[in-house]
């Protein structure tokens, strides 16, 4: 138990590089000298530093604070509905958000505040929409949680077909949103950024202070009820919590899907299933996984620039298909 503190200090210190070297690279190469100047004593008489300030700073914050609140949202989901699979980008929470704001834009031209309003009621309805689903389908007779998965699935191609319906709908207005429905991690999203950051932060803080419940939830209701915790509330503030966060994500830069479903899996084999340090833990491996992700798209395509949330797709696609070959496909196989 005594070494998990040092690793999140360890893995702390290692993401400190990553989000120089997000900040340095780019079209052309900033030296870190200069980035740390440009942060420490800005001048705007210097064009590196305004590159650094107005430009690499604000999408590298984004990419932080995106890759946080999906992964600390995917490690909470995973826990209370004991799945491997389960993420945001998996229960329709991503694309109810996403659904939302672009009927809500393209039916009352909503302004920013209310694309973010919309953005956290439908990451709600989303996943409220993919339980009911789950439910009506059986959820309590599959020991295996695959009704959930599929229900999110078709809840998710719901709201995206419907996000997409309304792009085709109107060619002049598509590319105002074009990019953002595909994950775009852009400094032009700053002000998204600067509007709806505290979202995250409470959603994140509440969960944090939940996180000894949550914890004894994920190792059974039952055990958890025995100790006096009281298992519907703190359920739903933690879904609710958790809804809100990734919807307070999209909202600012789009969906980024399975950061949500990877991070976890990556945290657990040296934090256990404890959410005291698992979710700093994947807070900061989110953050740091995106701003690879974002230095990725930018830097490997060249003279083209990807969307983050393209290229985490094709990532993700990936690694789904791992998770399901060792928790459903290896597992059936050993209970044969």
């Amino acid at each position: 138990m005594s070494h998990r503190p040092l690793l999140l200090t360890g893995a702390l210190l290692a993401f400190l590089p990553i989000l120089l070297a997000n900040l340095s690279v780019g079209t052309e190469a900033i030296a870190l000298g200069d980035v740390i100047g440009a942060i420490a004593r800005f001048s705007p008489e210097s064009y590196d530093d305004y590159v650094v300030i107005f430009q690499r700073l604000p999408r590298a914050l984004i990419a932080i604070y995106a890759g946080a609140a999906m992964a600390c949202s995917g490690l909470v989901l995973q826990g209370l509905t004991r799945n491997p699979l389960a993420s945001p980008s998996t229960l329709g929470i991503n694309a109810g958000a996403t659904g939302f704001v672009i009927s809500g834009a393209y039916l009352f031209d909503l302004g920013l505040e209310a694309q973010g309003l919309a953005a956290l009621i439908g990451a709600l309805t989303g996943f409220l929409a993919s339980m009911l689903v789950a439910r009506l389908a059986g959820l309590s007779h599959d020991p295996r949680g695959l009704a959930l998965i599929l229900a999110g699935a078709l809840i998710s191609m719901f709201f995206i077909g419907l996000a997409n319906a309304f792009l085709l709908s109107d060619p002049a207005r598509r590319m105002d949103f074009l990019g953002w429905v595909s994950g775009n991690i852009n400094h032009v999203y700053a002000n998204r950024l600067w509007r709806f950051w505290w979202i995250g932060l409470v959603a994140l803080g509440l969960l944090q202070a939940l996180a000894r419940p949550l914890t004894l939830i994920a190792l059974g209701e039952g055990k958890a009820a025995s100790v006096g915790v009281d298992v519907t509330l703190v359920s739903r503030l933690a879904l609710t919590a958790t809804a809100l966060a990734a919807g307070s994500a999209v909202a600012i830069c789009g969906p980024i899907g399975f950061i949500g479903l990877v991070v976890p899996h990556l945290v657990r084999p040296f934090f256990g299933v404890g959410l005291g340090l698992g979710l700093p833990a994947c807070a900061i491996t989110g953050a740091a996984l995106c701003l690879l992700a974002d230095l990725a798209a930018r830097q490997l395509f060249q003279p083209y620039v990807l969307n983050t949330g393209v290229l985490m797709d094709l990532l993700g696609g990936i690694v789904f298909a791992l998770i399901v070959k060792r928790f459903y496909l290896t597992a059936a196989r050993s209970r044969a």
